[in-house]
């Protein structure tokens, strides 16, 4: 049985699933569903804290501080450096 469910979106979000659906010619209710089970899925089989958002919010101090660090990056620490050595 099928039970219609309600919900805001972002217009990105809109656009990108209208395209989606467009070009693939699939349902959106039938992306919607797929999506939320693989979604509800993940977060049964990861652990919440390997789970990564797709999109941060930074307050503005937050962005200045990483943008700084974008444009003059600091020397990478030799935890880091070992990290980056070890075979795979």
């Amino acid at each position: 049985m099928s039970k219609q469910i309600s919900a805001y979106i972002s217009s990105e979000t809109q656009a990108n699933m209208e395209h989606y659906s467009a070009t693939y010619g699939v349902k959106k209710g039938f992306l919607i569903e797929n999506a939320l089970d693989h979604y509800l899925q993940a977060l049964y089989a990861i652990p919440e804290e390997f789970i990564i958002p797709s999109k941060l919010v930074l307050s503005e101090t937050s962005f200045t501080r990483v943008m700084e660090m974008i444009e003059n990056p600091p020397e990478p620490t030799e935890a880091l450096k070992n990290l980056m050595r070890r075979d795979r």
